[in-house]
């Protein structure tokens, strides 16, 4: 079987995360949506359908089996249903292609059960606990964790999984709510209170003194020090210092600078409005807690305020007192005085100092993404 992932037309509606992307490559819980798919399906190769420009480094696989809407998590009846496609035949639920099996003619079969997709951003935090759960179970099953030390205090009955190279010493570890997953050479330092559900990918760190409130997942290669509650972290990011950050999103190399802090409620308790580059506008989010949304390879200066439910787009630079306003346009420079545009050359320099960070390497693929994410968006950036 081989199994290609596309995006929709409802992808714009995910920026700024799948501007950088294809939407199945959004990390959800401990796997990426793609990864997810494939620790069910075993599929012997998959691949994305995405944006032209993204296609340099995200391919498809030639001689797909199944075509499965990026946007969708797995789950039990859907997977049968999925499984069940002949030839030419389209899986939908309210007007949505969920998945097919490519052939002719075209047959619909409607999918009469709820199915899971992501929608908006806050979505990969809203659905962090329970796809934590199901992605460890997966990963987890028939397997011993490697031994917790002594000095770890562990409170609750659901699991706690240590992977091969994984340290942990003196911390607490409250798993009453929800397993924590701690992935191959993450570590947790001492003093750090920890409650889940929580899925640390490899590499990453909480700091000594971390405060970690889930449900909460850390990509591949995060830092996280200070206070989070609820965050979803891609990979490759850090929020290594004091200062807090909850109900969150942060793509993959970003930087969070010391003594930052995000509003996540507002003063009135009411809804919070988010940016979304698809209506142009500020839609109501139908959430009560929602902070930073910020996509890849932006960065923020030491003490910076943001309010409740900005979104950052891509490569920006933020910096300065006061708050920035609640969206922050890609490669822009600057915070609450005003911005400027951040030069792609410029741009480019700090990313190729950055990623070999974390032994990555800035590729010619990677820049031709910014490049075309710098010109899609150059509408926003209005003082231009």
């Amino acid at each position: 079987m081989q199994i290609n992932f596309f995006d929709d037309d409802q992808t714009e509606h995910l920026f700024p995360l799948t501007l950088t992307r294809p939407t199945a490559d959004l990390r959800c819980g401990i796997h990426t949506l793609a990864e997810k798919w494939c620790a069910i399906l075993k599929p012997s190769a998959w691949g994305y359908e995405t944006r032209e420009y993204l296609n340099t480094k995200y391919k498809s696989t030639e001689n797909a089996d199944i075509r499965i809407n990026g946007r969708l998590l797995p789950g039990e009846a859907l997977t049968q249903a999925i499984l069940a496609l002949q030839s030419g035949q389209q899986l939908i639920a309210d007007g949505i292609v969920l998945a097919e099996k490519p052939g002719s003619p075209c047959e619909t079969i409607i999918f009469e059960q709820t199915c899971n997709m992501l929608k908006r951003p806050y979505d990969l935090f809203l659905k962090a606990g329970e796809e934590i759960e199901r992605d460890m179970a997966i990963i987890t099953s028939g397997r011993q964790s490697q031994n917790i030390h002594a000095s770890v205090q562990i409170i609750g009955a659901h699991p706690v999984f240590m992977e091969e190279g994984a340290k942990a010493h003196a911390c607490t570890i409250n798993a009453a709510n929800g397993p924590v997953y701690i992935g191959k050479n993450a570590e947790v330092m001492e003093g750090c209170m920890v409650r889940g559900p929580l899925s640390m990918g490899e590499g990453s760190v909480l700091k000594m003194g971390a405060k970690v409130y889930g449900p909460t997942t850390l990509g591949p290669y995060c830092v996280v020090g200070g206070e989070v509650n609820n965050i979803s972290m891609q990979g490759y990011s850090n929020k290594g210092h004091d200062g807090f950050l909850g109900n969150a999103v942060l793509g993959e190399w970003c930087n969070i600078g010391a003594d930052s802090n995000c509003s996540n409620l507002k003063n009135n308790y009411e809804d919070v409005k988010v940016w979304n580059y698809a209506s142009g506008k500020f839609d109501k989010s139908g959430q009560q807690f929602c902070g930073l949304i910020m996509g890849d390879h932006s960065k923020c200066g030491i003490n910076t305020m943001f309010n409740t439910g900005t979104v950052v787009g891509v490569s920006a630079n933020i910096f300065g007192s006061g708050f920035p306003r609640q969206f922050v346009p890609d490669f822009a420079w600057g915070g609450a005085s005003g911005f400027i545009t951040y030069k792609l050359d410029a741009a480019f320099k700090t990313a190729s100092l950055v990623m070999p960070r974390r032994k990555m390497e800035f590729t010619e693929a990677d820049k031709a993404i910014l490049e075309a994410v710098f010109e899609r968006t150059s509408a926003w950036r209005n003082w231009d």
